[in-house]
């Protein structure tokens, strides 16, 4: 059972964490070159898929978390690093959600790459913090 709440954690932090990397280093950059109206339609489809991928993942996300530490690593209560990292998925989580209420719902697509890429930080601080204390 904690096996199978593993994968799907490390699964589901890896689509958020891997979909905030093709943004930044690999759309981003490629649609540079297209003109602006069939841009702004792949951007907003593109972000539709991808971020119910990532409501999906955060709601996955918190409930493996929330098992995983207290029927698995229930020592991690006591860790000051293992509250840093909730601190900073749940700031996470509230940059997306004004990523997509304030900015991708009223269709403000030019604002998103950066607050994605303050996402992609904090996940690459957790990525380290949960390196040091797993």
């Amino acid at each position: 059972m904690i096996k199978s709440l593993l994968f799907l954690h490390l699964f589901f932090a890896t689509l958020w964490v891997g979909g905030m990397a093709y943004t930044l280093l690999f759309l981003r950059p490629s649609l540079k070159s297209l003109p602006e109206g069939p841009k702004q339609n792949l951007v907003q489809n593109l972000y539709g898929r991808f971020f119910l991928g990532v409501w999906l993942s955060i709601l996955v996300l918190f409930i493996t978390g929330f098992w995983l530490w207290h029927g698995y690593r229930k020592d991690f209560s006591s860790n000051f690093l293992f509250h840093l990292k909730l601190l900073l998925f749940a700031i996470m989580v509230l940059n997306f959600a004004y990523i997509y209420f304030f900015q991708y719902r009223k269709g403000k697509l030019s604002a998103i790459p950066s607050l994605i890429a303050i996402n992609f930080v904090f996940a690459i601080f957790i990525y380290l913090i949960i390196s040091w204390i797993a």
